[in-house]
């Protein structure tokens, strides 16, 4: 059964259980307008994403000068980023010791020009660990670029997609489809992760982190240096995590 969850500018997303008979991957193919690839060495260099790190960094640097610690921490528009500033931090020790869970959905527009829909924080840690230089992808694109990826396993099936994920029964996914007259026929994709829920810490928590480690720690700049030092949240937090 599909469920809509929400609705954007981009389009509904809709949630599955997988397995399930109705399936979002062939919905998303239009009919053959548009493919779906599948790549396990995909060069993450290729991939043009919209914040570096130190871009978040300088993003925080200059607020709290501007507005100082207590305002920084109190606006709730920065919220979502502060938050982040935590996440980036797990995730950069998380993925260097133990690599990256889910497959990045990319669209191929043209002139080898490779969009993140995903992952984008994937690729801001990635920046951290320059050993890793490929990453499991999924390519959405036209059918006119489709001689591009010829050597590529093409993915037409909800099945077949679970499985390179790798998901388990009862899997929940959260698809966008692109418009049939679009240039890509996937537009995003999520699906719940046990391993990645217990690094992702909630809005609420990852501001409870920064606001206790900025107490501490009130001269901070958040650099790339710091984004990739080893810090035990748990020294910073009241509650325990709370698992997305």
């Amino acid at each position: 059964m599909i469920t809509i969850c929400m609705l954007n500018q981009q389009g509904p997303l809709i949630m599955f259980k997988w397995p399930s008979e109705q399936d979002p991957i062939n919905e998303s193919l239009h009919n053959g307008s548009h493919c779906l690839f599948y790549d396990p060495e995909f060069e993450h260099s290729k991939i043009t994403y919209n914040q570096k790190l130190h871009d978040l960094g300088n993003w925080a640097n200059d607020l709290i000068n501007e507005v100082g610690i207590d305002n920084f921490l109190t606006d709730k528009r920065n919220h979502y980023d502060i938050a982040n500033l935590v996440k980036l931090n797990m995730w950069i020790h998380d993925i260097r010791y133990n690599g990256i869970v889910k497959p990045m959905l990319v669209w191929y527009l043209d002139n080898e020009q490779y969009i993140a829909t995903n992952g984008e924080s994937r690729l801001r840690a990635m920046e951290c660990i320059p050993k890793i230089v490929s990453v499991r992808a999924f390519i959405s694109t036209g059918v006119k670029h489709k001689k591009n990826f010829e050597h590529l396993t093409p993915v037409t099936t909800f099945d077949q997609f679970a499985e390179l994920c790798p998901a388990q029964a009862g899997q929940e996914f959260l698809f966008r489809l692109g418009d049939p007259a679009g240039p890509y026929g996937l537009d995003w994709y999520e699906y719940n992760s046990q391993r990645t829920a217990s690094i992702t810490p909630s809005e609420e928590l990852g501001v409870e982190l920064v606001t206790n480690y900025l107490e501490q720690y009130p001269d901070t700049v958040f650099t790339v240096e710091w984004f990739n030092q080893l810090i035990d949240w748990n020294f910073y937090k009241c509650t325990g995590i709370t698992q997305l």
